[in-house]
């Protein structure tokens, strides 16, 4: 007989529990209720003490007495509790809800909500207990999400450099995300709270190159005509803190040997002033050119260049990272739906494979883009085919179809049935559904692939029989 998985409901409000408690055990689970945070972590600690009667998942009101349910999150945190952790609330903002993904809560679900919805929430909270994958890469708490060895490596990285003040140059296509991994840094520079020291950001080619100077540098009272007051640029505004100069590729030339200064002697002077003036500055640069080439042609100065890539980091395009689309989808699509009001519990195995097979020119930028416009048309519990760009689907269809398949994935007439690659895939399902027992989520993890994926690749090849989706 298999055992029930336990779920730890934490409200205030009896007649929520009561509700809760009903719709959990008529699903099959064991619910128990408790009235705020303290009773919460009491409950966890017996669990703990206790292997065979762990909780799967903890669901939590925001508002309530002695501890709330923020408190309960960075309590279980702090106490390295890892049960999945999903915030209920009718009060929260869009902070509220990002301040919990970064603290690890699984998705923050709106009052009133469509019991579908819950549960669907929960289904797929308690289907990530105990994978290892999902557990590598679902600390969010400097903003990155990721799955991917690439970006784990990344990551260990940047734990390593955060603490120096030396120069850091992140590389990458545009819409990387190498603004995010500088903010990354930065608060591990500041010790953790990101706000305790200033982080100020330019984007070079967004500033006339007639204003970059006076803009990063400030200028002082009389510097020149309309110069009616003191201004205190970008520079002197981080001070103490971190510099972030993005597309540093495209700074001009007149400014470069004054950028140069900085980084050597953390001194400037502001425009009209006269007087040099000495800061401690950290300074992280980004861009997507190449800038070594800019160098031989003449563009970029040699010595400035080796100055900023004390340590350079390089951004692989979301195309070279597939394992990073679906945490990135799920993160965006849970920040969206809270801000939408919407309870949308997840991506349609169609959907899904259509955010894998898409090429992402864009990056992550482009896919936030999407999950955004999706959640918006959604009308239903879950993201489906016909919610994502039309765009997008033409161009998985046309990519489909130069491998062999139509838009539908069905074998195309010019494709031989039964193909080697289409034996060898099944058969690669069958042993991985014989090795679990049939449970659709531990097979998904033996082949290093989504639930999602698992059960379009199991429909594709009529392999439903009898198989469990726990």
């Amino acid at each position: 007989m298999t055992k029930k998985k336990r779920i730890l409901v934490v409200d205030d409000e009896k007649n929520m529990q009561t509700v809760l408690k009903l719709l959990f055990d008529g699903e099959g689970y064991e619910a128990r209720c408790v009235s705020d945070g303290l009773e919460a972590l009491d409950a966890l600690k017996a669990a703990a003490a206790d292997s065979q009667s762990g909780y799967s998942v903890v669901i939590s009101d925001l508002k309530m007495n002695r501890m709330d349910g923020m408190g309960l999150l960075r309590a279980m945190r702090e106490r390295n509790i890892g049960v999945p952790f999903i915030l209920v609330t009718a009060y929260g903002t869009i902070e509220k809800a990002v301040e919990a993904m970064k603290l690890g809560a699984v998705d923050v679900v709106t009052k009133p909500f469509a019991k579908e919805a819950l549960l669907a929430v929960v289904s797929r909270a308690i289907a990530r207990d105990g994978n290892e994958d999902f557990q590598r890469g679902a600390d969010v708490t400097e903003g990155i999400v990721y799955y991917s060895p690439a970006m784990a490596e990344i990551r260990r990285l940047i734990e390593r450099v955060g603490p120096a003040t030396a120069p850091v140059l992140l590389m990458g296509e545009s819409g990387t995300g190498k603004e995010v991994l500088a903010r990354a840094i930065h608060r591990i520079y500041s010790g953790g709270e990101f706000d305790a020291k200033p982080f100020v950001s330019v984007n070079c080619p967004a500033v006339p190159e007639s204003l970059l100077e006076s803009e990063l540098f400030g200028y002082r009272k009389g510097a020149f005509t309309g110069a009616d007051q003191d201004f205190k640029g970008k520079v002197e505004m981080a001070d103490g803190g971190t510099l972030f100069l993005d597309e540093i590729g495209d700074l001009p030339a007149s400014i470069q040997p004054k950028l140069l200064r900085l980084l050597e002697n953390r001194t400037f002077e502001p425009l009209g002033s006269g007087k040099t003036k000495r800061i401690e500055i950290r300074i992280i640069c980004a861009t997507n050119r190449n800038v070594a080439k800019l160098v031989s042609e003449g563009r970029f100065r040699e010595d400035l260049l080796y100055r900023i890539n004390t340590f350079t980091v390089e951004l692989p395009p979301l195309r070279k990272r597939q394992e990073d689309i679906a945490p990135l989808a799920e993160f965006f699509l849970r920040r969206f739906s809270f801000e939408a009001r919407k309870n949308v519990a997840g991506f349609s195995p169609e959907a899904a494979e259509y955010l894998v097979a898409y090429s992402w020119p864009g990056n992550v930028r482009e896919l936030k883009n999407v999950i955004e416009r999706a959640t918006i048309l959604c009308s239903g519990a879950e993201i489906l085919a016909e919610d994502l760009p039309p765009e997008l689907r033409r161009a998985c269809a046309g990519a489909r179809r130069d491998e062999g398949f139509t838009a539908e994935g069905e074998a195309a007439s010019d494709a031989p049935a039964g193909s080697a690659i289409d034996d060898v895939e099944r058969s690669l399902l069958v042993e991985a559904l014989e090795r679990s027992s049939g449970n659709i989520s531990a097979a998904a993890r033996i082949l290093g692939i989504t639930r999602n994926t698992m059960r379009y690749r199991i429909r594709k090849y009529g392999l439903e029989t009898e198989r469990k989706d726990e």
